[in-house]
């Protein structure tokens, strides 16, 4: 009964290893600790600009590249909690509570637009980072983008990527996300837990 468990446990281990790998390729626990709480300020933008080379992932080649005509339609996930407040590939730290996506080969950072074909929903969201590295899907988004298009609870939808434009490397700017800062309940939360750390 024991070797049974303890199999049981190495199991469960070895898949959550690959499915969090799997997520993004910046992904590495010793070398990206989480600077940021669930609580904290995430500061925007801070990285640089990054197209990259092509790069390989479980035996999968990928080639970014700069695609302003870019317009796909597939299947989008979203990513949350535990890589928040981590960095992000271009050297932003991922906020899951402001609008943005990991994408394979779109340049970082950029604007894109994400519409959720099963729903019609439509977004903007910052592209910083890379992923996702499993089945079919196209795009990662962030657990506030997954909300917005009501897909957090599903885990995936049918989505079109639509390229915008580039974004600035210091921060969000113009009309894109003026509704997307947290709100004033969640400032409060995130002003007394500082305070409290403090103490």
């Amino acid at each position: 009964m024991r070797n049974f468990t303890y199999k049981y446990i190495v199991i469960i281990s070895f898949a959550l290893i690959i499915t969090l790998s799997s997520c993004s390729s910046w992904f590495k626990v010793e070398n990206n600790p989480q600077v940021y709480g669930k609580y904290d300020h995430v500061p925007e933008g801070g990285g640089h600009y990054k197209v990259g080379e092509p790069y390989e992932i479980n035996g999968k080649w990928y080639y970014p590249e700069v695609d302003n005509d870019y317009d796909q339609v597939g299947i989008a996930s979203w990513y949350g909690d535990y890589f928040h407040g981590r960095l992000t590939a271009n050297g932003e730290y991922y906020d899951m509570n402001a609008l943005s996506a990991a994408h394979k080969t779109l340049p970082l950072p950029s604007y894109l637009r994400v519409t959720n074909l099963e729903n019609n929903k439509s977004i903007v969201v910052r592209l910083n980072d890379r992923g996702p590295y499993i089945d079919d899907r196209i795009i990662d988004l962030s657990k506030k983008a997954a909300i917005e298009l009501e897909m957090l609870n599903k885990g995936t939808a049918k989505v079109r990527v639509q390229y915008i434009e580039e974004a600035p490397l210091d921060g969000n700017q113009g009309n894109y996300f003026n509704n997307s800062k947290p709100g004033f309940l969640r400032k409060i939360w995130r002003a007394t837990s500082s305070a409290l750390t403090d103490l």
